[in-house]
């Protein structure tokens, strides 16, 4: 029974990478012009993710700063943090918690730059607040969501880019974005310095 039940869950894995890639590709495809054009004009990456997806988002900024599978010139990316956990005083509310990235957003994002954000159930409010606080000062925003992409989804504007990925439970979500975000530092680095 165990051997079935590690084979089915690496199959199923392997099915949802499959249909995520099918579903994503001319997504992806766009995403990295986007971002490769964002860069070469001399702008910057925003990244952020709220809870486990924070750690997708650091990893998509360090791979752009310093590089992804060959040595190239840093590009300039900014994870964005979640202060509330660092700063030497309380927050004074709730507001806070949930500003934590649109703050940073607000001081540090430029009309140019792109923000990436990284959801594990398409409704974190901190994630929306980031994503509000974009459009406002006309930031391009590509989301990776899962399932229906849900109130995340509703945000984006007709300019913005959703990789919506095949699956609703929390850790396969994190496994095809860490995958995803591979194959699209491999592409940015393709656009970027094939030229």
């Amino acid at each position: 029974m165990t051997d079935n039940k590690i084979k089915q869950l690496y199959t199923n894995n392997i099915q949802n990478l499959m249909a995520s890639g099918e579903q994503n590709a001319d997504f992806l495809a766009l995403s990295a012009a986007l971002i490769s054009q964002t860069l070469l004009s001399g702008n910057k990456v925003l990244t952020c993710g709220d809870t486990l997806c924070s750690m997708i988002a650091d990893h998509f900024a360090g791979i752009l700063v310093n590089y992804y599978e060959i040595e190239r010139p840093s590009l300039p990316a900014i994870a964005l943090s979640n202060t509330a956990h660092t700063c030497a005083f309380e927050p004074l509310d709730n507001n806070h918690l949930i500003d934590v990235y649109a703050r940073q957003i607000r001081a540090m994002g430029n009309a140019q730059d792109i923000l990436v954000v990284f959801s594990i159930n398409n409704r974190e409010l901190s994630i929306k607040s980031a994503i509000e606080a974009a459009l406002t000062n006309d930031i391009q925003v590509i989301a990776f969501t899962s399932d229906d992409g849900g109130e995340i989804a509703g945000l984006l504007g007709e300019n913005d880019i959703e990789i919506r990925l095949p699956t609703n439970k929390p850790s396969r979500t994190l496994e095809i974005q860490l995958f995803t975000v591979h194959v699209l530092s491999e592409l940015i680095d393709e656009v970027i310095f094939s030229m």
